[in-house]
């Protein structure tokens, strides 16, 4: 069996993948983080396709939408504009979980129903097809495309007991097919603890991808986690609310610049109605948007010294190792 990653209209060769933001968003139907902020709602596929229209103009070719089933996901509408972009652009979506507070400590399925009840759950997403209900329940209808990668989430300072639960759903997904697992890190905390919690359950380094550590700018702590051989997803330049882009940019420089440029990956992590282009756009703002990365962030590496073949190995080269799947679990 060849080396494949799994878009939501097939799988293809990691190679086809091009260049690669590995965690963003093009549409969130509500859910928790809507009382969060409303800014979380993202319903209007035509500004969806024109944000992606704007990734791809700038020289984009994959992206990862990190929307799991109750927490924004909306399979209707992402495979609409994944069937807009064939031939274009590649769309990976995800399933498995967000952070426990976007779930009920009491009541959610996520807490009742049991571990070995909800493994065949994301396993049939992945390797069946996606429910288009996105398991709000009661009724199960599943479409043929499917989830390429599962995701889970942890808290500020915490692995609370509930993501315990949906990290080991999570690791037996991995071993029973293979999928890559993306964690969101609550302000880049609990990294290093997250993925000892994993390779404790025989996940392997190289499937497991740390997301949101650039709002824990610690380039000491990044470098503790990658000797473990894990993937970090740099997200969130344009994010001058947390830090500048220069603060991002020469830690990654600095990793580079210590033998690290194989296990990073960048994304922009747009998950909010002003944070793109084209969303702004439909109230009359004015903002950059998700191609930011390349025609913004990408120039400032350049800029501090990152060479190209870095630039390449982060855009490119590791995506195709971090999100293909891993054969010697199939």
């Amino acid at each position: 069996m060849k080396n494949f990653v799994r878009t939501v209209l097939g799988d293809i060769a990691p190679t086809e993948m091009g260049i690669t933001d590995c965690h963003d968003h093009l549409i969130k139907n509500g859910g928790p983080e809507m009382h969060e902020h409303i800014d979380f709602l993202m319903l209007d596929v035509a500004a969806a396709k024109q944000e992606l229209a704007n990734f791809v103009a700038a020289g984009g070719k994959t992206m990862v939408v990190m929307d799991p089933p109750n927490v924004g996901r909306d399979v209707t509408r992402m495979l609409e504009i994944a069937n807009a972009f064939k031939g274009k652009a590649h769309i990976i979506m995800s399933t498995g979980f967000h952070k426990a507070k976007f779930y009920d400590k009491y009541s959610s399925w996520l807490k009742t129903v049991a571990e070995e009840k909800i493994v065949p759950m994301m396993i049939a997403e992945i390797e069946e097809g996606m429910d288009q209900h996105s398991y709000n329940g009661p009724v199960v209808e599943r479409v043929s495309n499917k989830a390429g990668i599962i995701k889970c989430g942890t808290s500020y300072g915490v692995i609370d007991p509930l993501e315990q639960k949906a990290l080991r759903i999570a690791a037996e997904t991995y071993h029973q097919t293979g999928v890559p697992i993306l964690i969101h890190t609550q302000l880049g905390t609990m990294g290093w603890e997250v993925v000892n919690f994993l390779i404790e359950l025989d996940v392997a380094p190289q499937k497991i991808i740390l997301s949101h550590l650039n709002k824990n700018p610690d380039r000491y702590y990044y470098e503790k986690i990658l000797q473990l051989g894990v993937f970090i997803a740099f997200d969130g330049p344009d994010r001058v609310k947390y830090f500048p882009d220069s603060v991002l940019a020469e830690n990654i420089k600095w990793l580079c610049d210590q033998g690290y440029q194989k296990q990073l990956l960048l994304a922009m992590d747009a998950g909010r109605f002003y944070y793109q282009a084209a969303y702004s756009a439909t109230r009359g703002y004015f903002s950059y948007g998700i191609a930011y990365l390349l025609t913004h962030f990408v120039p400032l590496l350049k800029q501090l010294g990152v060479n190209q073949a870095a630039i390449d190995d982060m855009l490119i080269n590791n995506p195709q190792v971090a999100l293909a799947f891993d054969l010697t679990k199939r």
